[in-house]
């Protein structure tokens, strides 16, 4: 049971529940409190977010269980696809990394197989409850999507060109995403229906609910979480050159070249800092923006960089990725501090 648990990768499910919780506790609910925040402060009454009387609509839509089955959804499926990938990798991890091979060993080959069908059906369901008991029927297109990609990914999909990392980063990039599609229009809905701020004095104001800003806070991190999934499955695939090239496998590192293959992630490394930089200058100079956008990120994309520049075997293109992955995580990070932004 312990390395069936180790072939879902328990620390890449908790870094997807935390982005989702992120995105709604942080972003999404952060978001709405800075607006309620920026209305006291232009409202010049002197009054504290205690004194108003918010309508039920404030807040978060999706109900709280429904937002713990799609998280439950996207965490089963992303358990699911890590099982069914090792147990197509096999014969690769046998040349990569002969000593963590577990699928065959301690856990038998129908084993993981069987585990795999069943969590990429519990997640599919528990996708699908939350679709018809919220009206969003069209967004059980998603885990059905993630189900189907994660399958060719491990199947075919991996071992081709380009096809392979673009598939994962895409996956990466609808964790942020589902939980706004989920959030945002639900909002927009209610705050046109009933979202009304009341002032002791009996004032009442409805706030704006168009909520564009707000969908560019969650297509950047989405974008921010593709450009960086996209590296990191660069690294791993130089990390993993010896074992892929046996098994005939067709990317960029084994195609093009050691050498293209760090230029490339070097390039949408620095396509990334320079987008931070520019939205740290553009659009948030809080010294808290710039203090944690500077060492948080930024500090951890440099060392990548670095890494992946002078990196000439498995464990320093490990090394390498792990520190993309720390970009990622204090990344998401980020959306924790939207409410404590002017």
């Amino acid at each position: 049971m312990i390395d069936l648990l180790r072939l879902a990768r328990p620390l890449n499910l908790l870094i997807i529940a935390l982005t989702m919780a992120l995105i709604r506790y942080g972003l999404v609910l952060g978001y709405l409190e800075r607006g309620l925040h920026q209305f006291l402060r232009e409202s010049g009454t002197g009054l504290e977010r205690a004194d108003l009387q918010l309508a039920p609509g404030f807040g978060p839509q999706l109900p709280l269980p429904f937002f713990l089955l799609l998280v439950a959804s996207v965490v089963l499926i992303a358990a699911a696809g890590n099982i069914i990938n090792d147990y197509f990798d096999t014969r690769i991890d046998r040349i990569n990394k002969p000593g963590q091979v577990i699928v065959g060993r301690s856990v038998k080959r129908r084993v993981a197989m069987a585990a795999h069908l069943a969590l990429s059906g519990a997640g599919l369901l528990c996708g699908a409850i939350v679709a018809w008991r919220t009206g969003q029927w069209p967004l059980l297109i998603i885990p059905a999507f993630a189900i189907g990609a994660l399958w060719w990914y491990s199947t075919s999909f991996k071992r081709q060109l380009i096809i392979g990392n673009g598939t994962v980063a895409t996956l990466t990039a609808l964790v942020p995403l589902t939980a706004g599609l989920y959030e945002i229009p639900a909002l927009q809905r209610s705050f046109a229906a009933h979202s009304v701020i009341a002032l002791p004095d009996g004032s009442r104001f409805r706030m704006e609910g168009g909520f564009l800003e707000l969908w560019h806070w969650v297509l950047g991190f989405a974008a921010f979480a593709f450009i960086a999934s996209l590296v990191r499955e660069l690294q791993k695939d130089m990390a993993d050159v010896k074992g892929d090239e046996a098994e005939g496998c067709r990317t960029i590192p084994i195609a093009w070249g050691m050498r293209w293959a760090k230029a490339i992630a070097l390039v949408h490394i620095g396509i990334l800092i320079v987008a931070l930089l520019l939205i740290r200058m553009w659009f948030l100079r809080d010294p808290l923006s710039y203090w944690y956008i500077g060492i948080g990120i930024i500090g951890p994309l440099l060392l990548s960089a670095g890494f992946t520049y002078n990196a000439a075997t498995r464990a320093e293109h490990l090394r390498a990725g792990n520190l993309m992955k720390a970009a990622m995580v204090t990344g998401a990070g980020f959306a924790a501090l939207v409410r404590f932004l002017p």
